[in-house]
């Protein structure tokens, strides 16, 4: 009676034991470096295989208003889930809208226009083209193929989700000896913008904060060139904000080199070695979505540091997110081109043996 109870319960004790697993790994993994997407993947697992866990343990205890809070509270979760997901296609040319009246006309902010259209629009045409025009091999091998990429991108977008969510949860120790802001494009030319000011106003608060419980001011390096359209180096333009805004000028530096996020990161952290400062404590400030990338680019550089994350305006969150998304997607292309390319090819010849064309 006991070995067959016991077999009857192996179901639980491997989904607890992979719930263990992922939440153990994802521990590791945020001490090793909070900013990247493992984080999430594994967070993700341990959500899913804890669910899991819970549902069948609920089962095999069989008690009706524990099994009826648990479906209850799952509902509660799963039906606005649900109601975003079918509404997705007009809630993203809702935001499009927004953003189209509120923002500049770049391709970079009509990233919810495109997509909106192309799920309330052109899949649906799409769709009818398939069931009016092509036979049902073809459907099913343009289902074979398709299928696979929007679960591969759906599946790395919630891991970047959750992992940006887990770094707010954070909070940084008021122990730092530098903090780097990152540029961003100047108005007119010579105009600290709302969206930079924001980022300079939360290295502000940080070093405000930290000199008063410690009374040590941190350095503060403001980083960022010269553009095509600008009259002035954007590091130059924040020192003179972050001057008329509360900075102690004596503890200003100035990085005006720099195109790109990794440049602001390198020369940034050249200027610092010169300064003889320590590089491990230390932060940079950004636009919160901008979090994860940045870091990214400062581990490149050898700057194993924390970021800080302005806050974004919401009606802005989904249009940055997106394109946050799709540059960590560029920046690792080659491992994600390997993995769809084998990803499509087990769907092909899955395809081809199951309708008998192989083999």
């Amino acid at each position: 009676m006991s070995t067959t109870n016991n077999t009857n319960y192996w179901p639980l004790y491997i989904l607890a034991i992979l719930t263990i697993v992922c939440i153990g790994l994802l521990v590791v993994s945020l001490k090793q470096n909070k900013f990247r997407l493992l984080n999430g993947v594994l967070a993700n697992f341990s959500v899913i295989f804890g669910g899991m866990t819970l549902l069948v343990a609920i089962e095999f205890l069989n008690v009706f208003w524990l099994s009826t809070t648990f479906y209850i509270i799952l509902m509660i979760i799963l039906i606005p889930i649900a109601i975003i997901y079918s509404l997705l296609g007009i809630l993203l040319l809702w935001n499009a809208f927004t953003v189209w009246r509120r923002e500049s006309h770049t391709l970079g902010n009509m990233l919810t226009l495109v997509i909106g259209l192309l799920i309330v629009v052109v899949l649906p045409i799409m769709q009818t083209i398939d069931n009016r025009f092509l036979s049902h091999q073809t459907v099913g091998l343009y289902i074979t193929l398709v299928n696979p990429i929007i679960f591969y991108l759906g599946f790395w977008f919630l891991a970047f989700i959750t992992s940006f969510i887990m770094t707010r949860l954070f909070r940084p120790k008021y122990n730092k000896d530098y903090v780097i802001v990152l540029g961003a494009g100047l108005l007119n030319g010579k105009d600290v913008s709302p969206l930079l000011a924001s980022r300079i106003q939360v290295a502000l608060d940080f070093a405000q904060k930290q000199a008063d419980k410690t009374q040590k001011y941190p350095r503060l390096i403001f980083s960022g060139g010269q553009g095509g359209d600008e009259l002035l180096p954007e590091g130059e333009a924040m020192a003179a904000y972050a001057k008329a805004h509360g900075a102690r000028p004596d503890r200003i530096l100035i990085e005006n080199q720099s195109k790109t996020t990794y440049e602001n990161m390198m020369f940034s952290k050249k200027i610092l070695t010169d300064q003889d400062v320590d590089l491990t404590k230390g932060l940079f400030a950004t636009s919160d979505y901008h979090t994860f990338r940045a870091a990214g680019y400062a581990r490149l550089v050898g700057l194993n540091i924390d970021g800080l994350g302005a806050k974004t305006s919401r009606f802005f969150i989904p249009n940055a997110f997106i394109r946050e998304y799709i540059a960590l997607l560029a920046n690792h292309k080659m491992f994600h081109a390997i993995c769809l390319t084998l990803i499509l090819l087990v769907s092909i010849i899955s395809f081809l043996v199951g309708n008998g064309i192989f083999l």
